[in-house]
């Protein structure tokens, strides 16, 4: 899909604008509006902070610098980080980032997750050396030689050394962090000059292009509630419409960003855009959950089962065959500058 933007100026964003072409004969028995019973569907404890997990309201979450990440940790959330890892390989034409780079040789993933970007970026590229890093401990045992996975927290201070890494990249930290400016700069110091900086986000605000999603429909309501969520835990959701602007204001060149119409369900007649649909239905009813419960419950104070009948709400909202809604996903990418004098 990024190969129908053509090439860009640098600083320039590059946003799709045109609506989401609609199946107008649209097959109501799809499947890929199934019951939740078709969607996809521990760890040894030692005695380490680090390692070690918490239970609350039947999910598993991490217990490393507990409370800091909304999300768990468990195999049903994990399912999510991998299919969502296949749908972003669909958005991004089978390419694992859109930097402009050659043979990236130190590479650092923040907010690895399962790890499965690490891994793979591993595989591709056989002469890098690429690090993980993660709150959770849920990374496999058998990796690439070539790819290892730290636990810590990307938001407290780096021992790496200083214009390291020839690559770093983020992909869906949305609602994860206080400080982006901060965290940017450490980025900007880690990279090695002429080194690049890649981030993919999704936007949590549903909409559509024709008007069939209404502001009381339970997906607008669903990312109403979330952003005033992520306001009062203090790692806003809205933050994904200015890092653009803090990622220049640290001082990265050839900055490019880049929205993308992702659609929720199979309803779209352009084959591509079907099939975005048909795994980012499957991505967000598996991850409806362990999205919602620990915000919901912890932030807003609902009672677990007012959280439950919500996300329960949000899951048939879904399926709602007459709404042809989307989210956009944020591709953003920049350069530290090559040149000495403006690489500190």
């Amino acid at each position: 899909m990024a190969s129908e933007h053509g090439t860009s100026t640098p600083s320039e964003p590059i946003t799709q604008t045109s609506p989401i072409p609609v199946e107008q004969d649209f097959d109501t028995s799809d499947s890929a509006y199934g019951d939740d019973d078709d969607i996809l569907s521990d760890t040894t404890s030692i005695p380490s902070t680090i390692l070690r997990h918490r239970y609350e309201n039947g999910r598993r979450y991490h217990k490393f610098r507990e409370g800091e990440y909304w999300g768990p940790n468990d195999e049903q959330q994990n399912d999510q980080l991998d299919i969502a890892h296949h749908m972003f390989l669909i958005l991004l034409d089978n390419k694992l980032h859109l930097a402009p780079i050659s043979d990236p040789q130190k590479v650092l993933d923040l907010g690895c997750g399962t790890g499965i970007w690490a891994i793979d970026f591993a595989d591709e590229n056989p002469s890098a050396e690429v690090i993980g890093v993660d709150l959770s401990p849920i990374q496999p045992s058998f990796t690439p030689p070539n790819c290892k996975f730290e636990i810590d927290d990307v938001t407290s201070d780096w021992t790496y050394p200083t214009s390291h890494f020839d690559l770093i990249n983020i992909r869906s930290l949305y609602g994860s962090i206080a400080d982006w400016p901060a965290l940017y700069q450490q980025i900007f110091i880690h990279l090695k000059p002429g080194g690049y900086f890649h981030q993919l986000e999704m936007s949590i605000q549903f909409k559509s292009d024709d008007g069939s999603l209404g502001s009381d429909h339970v997906l607008s309501q669903w990312s109403d509630i979330f952003h005033e969520a992520g306001e009062k835990f203090g790692k806003s959701f809205k933050a994904v419409y200015d890092l653009e602007k803090w990622v220049k204001a640290t001082g990265f060149e050839n900055v490019v960003e880049r929205w993308y119409k992702v659609p929720v369900g199979g309803w779209s007649s352009d084959p591509h855009m079907r099939e975005l649909g048909r795994w980012n239905l499957l991505h967000c009813t598996q991850g409806a959950e362990g999205w919602g419960l620990f915000l919901l419950t912890n932030v807003m104070k609902w009672t677990i089962e007012e959280a439950k009948v919500f996300i329960a709400k949000f899951r048939q909202g879904l399926r709602d065959r007459s709404v042809h809604a989307y989210f956009e996903v944020l591709v953003l990418y920049g350069q530290k500058p090559i040149l000495a004098g403006k690489t500190s």
